[in-house]
């Protein structure tokens, strides 16, 4: 059976106030508290300080004080080893930890059953080496899931009270979809954003903290997403333009490229003649995707060989080193570019309020709301039905067909309208191979 007792090492006015705590067998383990004594009030028989008659109230309470706390550390010590697991080592550094504990409110464990302090752990402890299938998880997830975090943060000090990690259930997300609302955060967003607590509060079970049985009732969910393109004609009508001001013509020749390579802006603009591969005679633009890490080969696109003919072998300038910068200027002067070749047809999209300070979604002019995601959209909606779909998806990157299909705003159903479509001509093309028999 464990005991403990309190001693001093110093005989200085403000001594530190240690605690003793032995296992029998030479077992024992000593640790210094938070507390303090002048050795002349402490009664070194007893291990605890001497029980004073006479002095300044405020001496005495503190005396008074310092007995109560000395008590609660030597029981919470106590408990804590009584409690103890097997696979716990009884040893110094054991008995820092529970005196810690004791200051702190609790073991690091049970600090974490508090939603607060479990997310900052996650954070810190858990999301640099998180992995999926085998792979750490990419910079750009681990980024994604830290936002996150520090939303649900604001969100649980906007409560007024403390949540504990079980706390969080159906109810909770509700009320974490309505805060993310009132930010102006866009629905869709909202949608990803509310489906994460349930995975990063999943992980709570492999530390033994308690996690909510209606955990796995919260679901994320997604918004109609518009599916901007231009067709062939539209980049038609606006390579015929010839563009004055280097910026806009730089616009032009950067859209006829990725309206040919299917690519995101953030791949789109590191293209360069290094990743240039030639196989069979014919040249290929070879690059690793930033977002997905796929690798994709490229055909080079007659049209894309005019622009780089027209620039003397090389690509266009890019507008910034830094892409999210490029981005922003590419969009701000793509539209300028749709609006003079009058691309201007009524589409589904969203556009950016100044007054609400968020987007709304509704049906504008194209070229007002055109932007760099076009060019992978228009490319993988282009090629659709004129290429086989797996084709198409090894330019995108898309994972599957279901996934493909949802990007460019079709669904399964329309597969089987362009079955029926297909018999049709077959149908339609036996019927004039008759007529050619029977005309010999």
């Amino acid at each position: 059976m464990a005991t403990l007792k309190f001693l001093l090492h110093s005989k200085k006015s403000n001594a530190s106030i240690y605690c003793y705590l032995s296992e029998g067998r030479g077992k024992f383990y000593q640790r210094k508290t938070r507390e303090t004594i002048n050795p002349e009030n402490w009664n070194p028989k007893k291990g605890q300080p001497k029980n004073i008659t006479s002095g300044t109230e405020k001496t005495l309470k503190e005396n008074e004080t310092l007995k109560q706390r000395l008590s609660e550390i030597e029981s919470f010590i106590l408990e804590q080893y009584r409690n103890r697991t097997e696979t716990e080592i009884i040893n110094g550094e054991w008995l820092e930890e529970i005196i810690t504990a004791y200051y702190s409110g609790g073991r690091k464990l049970q600090q974490l059953d508090y939603l607060d302090n479990y997310l900052e752990y996650y954070k810190t402890e858990v999301l640099p080496f998180r992995k999926h299938r085998g792979k750490r998880i990419t910079e750009a997830t681990k980024k994604k899931q830290k936002t996150i975090i520090n939303k649900i943060q604001e969100f649980t000090k906007s409560l007024n009270k403390r949540l504990k990690v079980s706390d969080y259930d159906v109810s909770v997300s509700n009320k974490f979809e309505q805060f993310l609302e009132n930010q102006g955060i866009a629905k869709g967003t909202i949608g990803r954003y509310i489906k994460y607590p349930k995975t990063i509060i999943s992980h709570a079970k492999t530390l033994n903290i308690e996690i909510n049985n209606n955990l796995s009732e919260i679901k994320g969910y997604t918004t109609e997403t518009p599916t901007i393109f231009i067709t062939e004609a539209e980049l038609q009508e606006i390579q015929k333009l010839t563009f004055l001001k280097p910026e806009l013509e730089t616009t032009k020749d950067w859209l006829i490229i990725g309206f040919y390579t299917g690519q995101r802006a953030s791949d789109l603009f590191k293209m360069n003649t290094k990743m240039f591969l030639s196989i069979d005679n014919e040249v290929f633009i070879n690059l690793n995707q930033q977002k997905t890490k796929n690798g994709v080969l490229i055909p080079l696109h007659n049209e894309v060989k005019k622009v780089l003919d027209k620039r003397n072998g090389n690509f266009p300038p890019t507008f910034s080193d830094n892409i999210e910068s490029a981005k922003t200027i590419f969009n701000k002067h793509l539209r300028v570019v749709a609006k003079q070749a009058n691309i201007n047809r009524l589409e589904f999209g969203k556009k950016w309020d100044d007054e609400t300070k968020r987007n709304i979604y509704g049906k504008y002019p194209l070229c007002e709301i055109i932007s760099s995601h076009v060019c992978r959209r228009s490319f993988a909606t282009h090629n659709y039905i004129k290429v086989p779909t797996p084709i198409i998806m090894a330019i995108t990157g898309h994972k599957t067909e279901k996934e493909f299909l949802n990007y460019i705003g079709r669904d399964f159903n329309d597969l089987s309208k362009e079955m029926l479509s297909y018999w049709k001509q077959l149908d339609k093309d036996k019927g004039d191979d008759s007529q050619i028999k029977n005309a010999n």
